[in-house]
């Protein structure tokens, strides 16, 4: 009985010191954890700390950061969010070409051509090589128009499709613009040897490539708001992705993006990006840092590649370009060199001419030669040797100073303060002595007046003018009444009211 007694004192005795030792162990483990713990939150401040230093420092150099080589995707991804929630929810590029080769082509047959011809087909004619035709179908006559497309000698000419005024080539796909430049390029090419501005292939839904127009609208108080949705609604079925940008003095001011978001938004654009610099002065704003920024923006936000063949269209906010020239460089071009247009030279709005009628501006190129000029539209604007245009067939308009007079005004005075001159503004003449308001630009606007005083402008009239304005102004000549009409002016007033009886 003693034996059994002292037997379990001793079980009870070890299975207490076994207890207690899982007690010491469970803690330990408890401990070790928090220490870990601590240690990770510390190195995540002493980090987070180091982020935020170096994002100040890259705010003040506002530039995409590369270090050694190598990309840091972390902050990037934090500038492309910041970026974002800056200028609004990114409209990205659609996986498809915004033209269809589909919708612009369509086969015309040769049974077709000659169905009400006089005589038969020849028997010696290659049925298989001329059974089918594929037009452009802008440039080609539609069923209504097809009276005269009989009197093709089939004996003496291939079967070609039936053009409409200002249409050139086998299938109608040259435009007038672009059939005066091949012919004048060829020419100069031969007597010169140089090369070719562009280098064409057939057309065909699997070389139609991207165009990306790049658009610098400057001070954002200077912005013509119904010239910029001409600009738009003129290239909407052309171009796959506005670029815009814009500067803004004022870093306070937020509701300038907000205001062109709606208004892009209204329109059904397929897609655009924004791009606001901020700061005193435009260095921040150049051309490169936004070309820049926007080649980060297509791959970061929206997963775009841009491609060497895709074509870059780089303009400024006064300029409006054709359609049709641009159309046929994303069906017909392999490689464009960088192109100048030759633009028709407007003041106030379409109703005026400059008696110099055209100025070249903008440029169009592949974007391959982008690494030439160190990826600067400006510098490729200025290395193009090559025009779009003469002085009867414009590749766009130039419309100078196409805002209302208050803005004109507030225009001229940011410049005088801005070149450290007298600020206030003078008449151009010495007859008076008060500085220009906006009922003397009134004037001026009316009589056909540049801002001198003395260059008499060009009246222009639609009834007369073959290119008097974009075709979207006259679509939607409701919204774009100010651009069409000269409202100071009595005697195009009294034109207005004469067709309207």
């Amino acid at each position: 009985m003693a034996k059994i007694t002292g037997l379990s004192q001793t079980l009870a005795t070890g299975g207490g010191r076994l207890a207690s030792t899982k007690k010491l162990v469970l803690w330990s483990v408890v401990l070790v954890q928090l220490c870990f713990i601590g240690c990770i939150w510390l190195l995540q401040a002493n980090h987070s700390q180091l982020q935020l230093q170096s994002d100040s420092s890259n705010n003040n150099n506002n530039r995409f950061e590369l270090e050694q080589g190598r990309v840091h995707f972390v902050r990037q991804a934090r500038i492309a969010k910041k970026a974002q929630n800056q200028n609004g929810t990114p409209h990205c590029p659609q996986s498809e070409n915004i033209n269809r080769y589909q919708q612009d082509f369509f086969q015309l047959k040769t049974d077709q051509l000659n169905r009400s011809a006089d005589y038969p087909m020849p028997a010696y004619m290659d049925l298989g090589l001329a059974s089918t035709l594929w037009c452009y179908a802008e440039g080609t006559l539609n069923e209504s128009r097809q009276a005269g497309r009989n009197n093709v000698d089939y004996l003496m000419s291939q079967s070609q499709c039936p053009c409409a005024s200002g249409w050139h080539g086998r299938d109608c796909g040259q435009p007038e613009i672009i059939w005066r430049a091949l012919m004048t390029h060829s020419r100069a090419s031969r007597r010169g040897g140089n090369e070719a501005p562009l280098k064409l292939h057939e057309a065909s839904s699997t070389t139609l490539k991207r165009l990306y127009y790049m658009l610098n609208l400057g001070a954002w108080e200077h912005i013509n708001m119904e010239l910029l949705e001409l600009q738009l609604r003129t290239l909407i079925k052309v171009v796959d992705c506005f670029l815009i940008y814009y500067h803004v003095r004022d870093s306070k001011n937020r509701l300038t993006g907000r205001t062109l978001v709606r208004q892009l938004d209204a329109l059904p654009i397929a897609s655009y990006l924004l791009y606001q610099c901020e700061g005193q002065s435009h260095g921040n704003c150049s051309d490169a840092t936004a070309y820049s920024y926007f080649h980060h923006q297509l791959w970061t936000l929206c997963g775009v590649q841009i491609q060497p063949k895709d074509l870059l269209l780089f303009g400024h906010g006064e300029t409006v370009y054709a359609p049709a020239a641009l159309k046929f460089l994303k069906y017909f071009a392999s490689d464009v060199l960088p192109l100048r247009f030759r633009l028709k030279h407007n003041v106030y709005g379409f109703y005026w001419q400059h008696p110099q009628r055209t100025r070249l501006d903008g440029v169009i190129s592949s974007l391959v030669h982008m690494h030439s000029v160190q990826m600067d539209p400006q510098r490729l604007e200025h290395q193009a040797s090559y025009t779009l245009g003469d002085l009867n067939h414009y590749g766009g308009w130039s419309c100078e100073l196409c805002m209302p007079s208050e803005q004109i005004v507030h225009m001229l005075t940011a410049r005088a303060a801005g070149s450290h001159s007298d600020p206030t503004i003078r008449m151009p003449n010495e007859t008076r002595s008060s500085r220009i308001d906006a009922a003397y630009i009134q004037q001026l606007m009316g009589a056909g007046m540049l801002l001198d005083g003395r260059t008499q402008l060009l009246r222009l009239r639609q009834q007369s003018e073959k290119y008097y304005a974009p075709e979207a102004a006259l679509l939607y000549s409701s919204q774009f009444g100010q651009l069409l009409v000269n409202l100071y002016d009595t005697n195009a007033l009294d034109d207005v009211q004469e067709d309207e009886d």
